[in-house]
């Protein structure tokens, strides 16, 4: 049996095998650019959730403030419908309705916007109009309950905002504005819970920048003076980073619905993004190199396993020649012809063919050994059974008459294997009896 052997120079890599190994290696770097590019992702997703919480978290506060008003206003016109409602009111009266809404002072105002009771009393605003410039008062004698921005009291100057509500009464419609202290509203407790950081900057400020309530709390009027970095900020855009800021640190702000009012709270980035910093911004990348590593040592077992395997085949493949051929000639052993007779037989018995098997023997081919030696013997017989030809000239090592054969023939349709083979010996074995009977009669 020929074998075909392998075109490659020695050294070299077995084209498949390197492009098996090859394309592992493309594999796992694509696996490893697209968990970089996730982990990447990830973290932007994060922070673009981080942000939104944040925004979120101060546009809920401020409903939360909105909410408030809107009760306080509602309040408001119950009390001044249930009490202040008759043709006249007296001064213990209206004092006693503005304690009872928790009113540091309260203006009452007729339908054109002149003073009727103002407590603390002061003579000098008693049918004053007061309304006009002040556009909660303005709005009230509309119809519309309204919210003032960080103003002047019109009965004690003070700094305070407003709630001003119209109302139905005897006298027709009136306007009862209530004052609260800047400093003092129940808005101070939403303000300070409205972010859980440690470090936090929250303000409620009105429309020039005034503040009505602050987290921490600040002696400052302003933003612009507890914070001028912030409230450059804030005069830029509604959310972001605070440029110039000691710290990393951004914002967010969010309109104060049926207010003049804005909350505005800023918090460091470490503190915002510390979910996302540290360890748990290395871990990923701790994993990812650690995926790297076993990556690259599976590619390195896979290359080392398809050499393996090539190796193991090219040994399988050797043993099965030795087991099949003969070593010195090189030609096919009694198994390899019995296996390949019995495909054969197999084929033949398929197609209902008759299968034939020739058993040939070179005649005195022992004497032929002994006297030029096996080698010459086994050169000259393989020389003639793979070119096949009838006759060969055999006189370089003695024989110029050539080799004579016997061959024995057996055919069969359905006859076994074994039995052809058994067959083809018994003619052999009668051929070369008839020959021998040829030589010793002369013939």
């Amino acid at each position: 049996m020929t074998t075909a052997k392998s075109t490659y120079p020695t050294g070299l890599r077995h084209p498949r095998r390197s492009w098996a190994t090859a394309l592992a290696a493309v594999g796992l770097l694509l696996l490893l650019a697209t968990l970089g590019a996730a982990i990447v992702l990830s973290r932007e997703q994060a922070r673009s959730q981080i942000r939104s919480s944040f925004a979120l978290r101060g546009t809920s506060s401020a409903r939360f403030a909105a909410n408030y008003l809107y009760e306080q206003a509602s309040r408001e016109e119950r009390s001044a419908g249930e009490f202040l409602s008759g043709a006249r009111v007296s001064p213990l009266r209206f004092r006693l309705v503005a304690a009872t809404l928790g009113s540091s002072a309260a203006v009452l105002l007729d339908r054109s916007g002149r003073v009727l009771r103002a407590y603390p009393s002061d003579p000098r605003v008693r049918r004053q109009a007061v309304a006009w410039g002040r556009a909660e008062l303005m709005s009230a004698e509309r119809g519309h309950a309204a919210d003032s921005s960080v103003v002047s009291s019109p009965a004690t100057d003070r700094a305070v905002t407003a709630i001003a509500v119209p109302y139905a009464s005897t006298a027709g419609r009136r306007i009862l504005s209530a004052d609260y202290a800047a400093s003092g509203l129940a808005l101070d407790a939403l303000v300070e819970h409205t972010i859980s950081y440690p470090e936090h900057e929250v303000y409620l400020v009105d429309t020039s920048g005034r503040l009505v309530a602050s987290s921490p709390v600040t002696p400052a009027v302003t933003l612009a003076q507890a914070n001028p970095q912030l409230a450059r900020a804030l005069a830029r855009a509604s959310h972001g980073a605070v440029a110039r800021s000691a710290t990393p640190t951004s914002f967010t702000s969010a309109h104060v619905p049926g207010a003049p009012w804005r909350l505005v709270i800023a918090v460091p980035d470490a503190r915002l993004y510390a979910s996302i910093t540290g360890w748990t911004q290395i871990v990923p990348w701790l994993v990812l190199a650690l995926v790297s590593i076993l990556g690259t040592l599976l590619v390195a077992l896979f290359a080392r396993s398809l050499a393996d395997r090539a190796r193991l085949t090219k040994l399988s493949a050797t043993m099965r020649r030795n087991a099949l051929t003969d070593s010195l000639t090189g030609l096919y052993n009694r198994r390899a012809l019995t296996e390949h007779l019995t495909r054969l037989s197999a084929r033949a018995r398929r197609h209902d063919e008759p299968l034939s098997v020739l058993m040939i023997d070179l005649d005195r081919f022992k004497q032929t050994n002994d006297t030029f030696g096996h080698d010459a013997g086994a050169s000259a017989t393989a020389t003639r059974l793979r070119e096949a030809a009838a006759a060969v000239d055999l006189s370089s090592i003695g024989l110029p008459d050539g080799v004579a054969l016997s061959i024995g023939v057996a055919t069969g349709t359905l006859t076994s294997p074994m039995e052809l083979i058994r067959q083809a010996d018994l003619s052999l074995y009668r051929a070369k009896g008839s020959r021998r009977a040829d030589v010793l009669a002369g013939r």
